[in-house]
């Protein structure tokens, strides 16, 4: 997988603020990622995943992977902490720049090297 590039910091703000406004009608989970943050989580709500992405999305100069998929938005791959562990996160920003949809909240399944 290619190396980590700068996080664009406008999109990172805009993430940012919806994560921690934490409005539910701005902010969809994947089922998976829903299923795969509880698991690896043992059942910690999601705020808090979404509260440790933000604070990730919130350091200066921070990096992550720009991931094409099939949303309506700009999606990146970055990795967070949450009780000491490192995750992997996956967000769209969707084209509304209002709405955002979590695709990842996991433990890597590759290392912090390469992401799946």
């Amino acid at each position: 997988m290619d190396d980590q590039i700068p996080i664009p910091e406008q999109w990172a703000k805009q993430v940012c603020k919806i994560l921690r406004e934490g409005d539910k009608k701005k902010i969809t989970w994947t089922l998976r990622a829903g299923n795969e943050w509880s698991a690896a989580t043992m059942g910690a709500f999601p705020y808090e995943s979404q509260d440790a992405m933000a604070d990730a999305l919130s350091l200066p100069n921070v990096t992550g992977f720009k991931v094409n998929l099939h949303e309506n938005g700009e999606t990146y791959a970055f990795f967070f902490l949450f009780q000491d562990r490192i995750f992997y996160g996956k967000i769209c920003l969707l084209s509304n720049q209002v709405n955002i949809k979590i695709i990842s909240a996991h433990i890597p399944r590759h290392g912090t090297e390469q992401l799946s």
